[in-house]
């Protein structure tokens, strides 16, 4: 599995990257907006995972320009949010996320949720 993790936060990238390796997933990260759709332009990717707060764009308009490309309209998307409301869950499915993942999170239950991604197909 090659997943695309876009969060602007270099610490908390480097320890979900991290993670995700341990487990033998293939990741490639971004930190922006730009870097993440110029990614998804150039690779396949079996999973996208955005955070909901990023410096340049917020996570749901970054989720509804991947699906707006042709690699993003299939893609399952896992989005990493502070809030774990019922209307942030709602905004989420709204753009297109299939998964969502309420911080703070430990390492287990996020590769469980990653991998719960690899039976998501759109």
């Amino acid at each position: 599995m090659k997943v695309l993790l876009v969060d602007d936060n270099e610490e908390l990238r480097a320890f979900l990257v991290q993670t995700l390796r341990e487990a033998s997933v293939d990741v490639v990260a971004a930190g922006t907006c730009e870097a993440a759709l110029s990614l998804a332009d150039k690779n396949k990717f079996d999973a996208y995972i955005v955070d909901s707060l990023l410096d340049d764009i917020d996570g749901l308009s970054l989720v509804a320009q991947l699906r707006a490309t042709k690699n993003g309209v299939k893609m399952p998307i896992l989005l990493l949010s502070n809030l774990g409301t019922a209307l942030a869950r709602r905004m989420a499915q709204n753009v297109g996320c299939d998964e969502f993942l309420v911080k703070p999170f430990g390492p287990g239950q996020f590769v469980e949720q990653v991998r719960a991604m690899e039976k998501v197909r759109r």
